[in-house]
């Protein structure tokens, strides 16, 4: 699997997407469907003046797919094309509509298709670059990378993706200096910002710290940016840092299970605020009532507190939830030396 933001993002859905603050999430939800609603009405007048103009049709097929209705985009796309076979635009939509679909054998050939119309172009090479990342096909994402560079040698999307190629064929050193061209070349490359922050995190590299507040940057209370500079904050020993990052996390993204069980965590290990770390750990296991490291620490930190009992249910809820978890199985045995001493 890619270990990309490039993926993350395309499906950053199971730990991101459904943590944002409900009233902030719904207020944005409803201003966003205003304004694509709006867009769409304003577009539909346009094209009922100028009929022939492929370009509204495009547009409109854009803004359908943004809004999850494929069949209209397809539909405007479709008209497109009729109008204005020759335009590169008009296969890249296509190509972007396919690639929604899963359709990837048929995006590709829409992206050569532009490619073709338009070779001068490094917009059309760079989402076969793209579609072949996620197919791990790195040898041919590899070629349209290089194209692309050649024709616009200041394309930070390209050196991102280069980044990415060396990345996923096991040439760390080089993705993380293509991805640092990425970002001095556009200083608000989110994807580029994030995975170079990712690479140097890995790496025990404290300038990690900048990539991310940068991100943050880039896209202010954003999740993912958040819960990095914070998780870096706490691998480096900041804990007072890494706790009001956390909070503020949890603050803006209440469902983030993460960031409560790092709290919790730090309030157990580093702090021994055992009644801070209860609350982190129930807060985690109620939005996830199976997440088995938080249930497992809530009962050492009952433990830690003398409350055996409930420390030992704790342990036996996480046995339910994952046979024979090691740690689980520690702690009921460390439960019963304590009940039953040699």
């Amino acid at each position: 699997m890619l270990q990309t933001l490039l993926v993350i993002l395309t499906l950053l859905t199971g730990l991101w997407g459904c943590h944002e603050n409900k009233e902030k999430k719904t207020d944005t939800a409803q201003k966003e469907s205003t304004k694509k609603v709006d867009s769409v009405q304003l577009l539909t007048y346009q094209i009922t003046q100028d009929s022939a103009n492929s370009t509204l049709y495009t547009l409109r097929a854009g803004l359908y797919l943004k809004n999850g209705r494929i069949d209209p985009a397809l539909r405007d796309i479709g008209t497109a094309i009729d109008l204005n076979p020759e335009a590169p635009e008009n296969f890249i939509m296509l190509g972007n509509i396919y690639f929604v679909l899963g359709k990837l054998d048929n995006g590709l050939a829409s992206y050569k298709k532009a490619a073709r119309l338009e070779p001068k172009s490094e917009k059309p090479l760079l989402k076969l670059a793209e579609t072949y990342l996620m197919l791990q096909d790195f040898n041919k994402a590899s070629f349209y990378i290089e194209q692309a560079v050649s024709l616009n040698p200041n394309s930070s999307r390209a050196y991102y993706f280069r980044g990415i190629q060396r990345m996923e064929t096991g040439d760390t050193v080089s993705a993380i200096t293509q991805l640092r061209i990425a970002v001095n070349l556009d200083s608000s490359n989110y994807l580029a910002l994030m995975q170079a922050g990712s690479l140097l995190s890995a790496m025990r590299d404290s300038t990690a710290v900048q990539y991310f507040q940068d991100a943050l940057k880039a896209r202010p209370d954003d999740e993912q940016a958040l819960y990095y500079l914070a998780r870096q904050r706490q691998e480096q020993g900041k804990l007072d840092r890494a706790l009001d990052e956390y909070h503020r996390v949890t603050v803006l993204y209440p469902d983030n299970k993460l960031a409560w069980y790092n709290q919790g965590y730090i309030f157990l290990v580093e702090k021994q605020e055992f009644e801070n770390a209860i609350d982190a750990f129930k807060q985690a296991i109620a939005i996830d009532p199976s997440y088995v490291e938080a249930v497992y620490n809530l009962g050492r930190t009952y433990e830690a507190m003398g409350q055996y009992d409930k420390a030992r249910e704790q342990y036996k809820l996480a046995l339910k939830l994952k046979s024979n978890y090691p740690l689980a199985i520690d702690g009921m045995n460390r439960l019963d030396a304590i009940k039953f001493p040699d």
